[in-house]
């Protein structure tokens, strides 16, 4: 079933994430900008990992490490920090207009 009110949730969330990140780039210090994208970094290697031990706990044999299986974890890698990639890229973004308007005022 196709509900769009939970995709609506979901938009209006991503949005307020990133006015978030917008509003902790633009301060003076540069560390509170990066505390999202570092921790979404961190979540997506918890992921990672717990969901390697979710697979020896089931199934109660290791993982061969085959090409597609560093495939797999590759893209799972990659699918988990697309939101950190799009807060890294505000973050600069916001870091670079507020260079600039720090150069502008000197």
């Amino acid at each position: 079933m196709f509900f769009p009110i939970r995709i609506l949730i979901v938009l209006l969330l991503l949005a307020a994430v990133i006015a978030f990140e917008v509003f902790l780039a633009r301060r003076k210090a540069r560390w509170p900008g990066l505390v999202l994208p570092v921790l979404l970094f961190l979540y997506s290697i918890v992921a990672i990992i717990s969901s390697i031990v979710g697979y020896y706990a089931v199934y109660g044999e290791g993982i061969q490490v085959t090409a597609s299986f560093l495939g797999d974890l590759f893209l799972a890698f990659f699918q988990c920090n697309i939101l950190t990639l799009v807060l890294l890229a505000v973050y600069f973004s916001a870091a670079a207009r507020i260079s600039i308007s720090v150069s502008l005022i000197k």
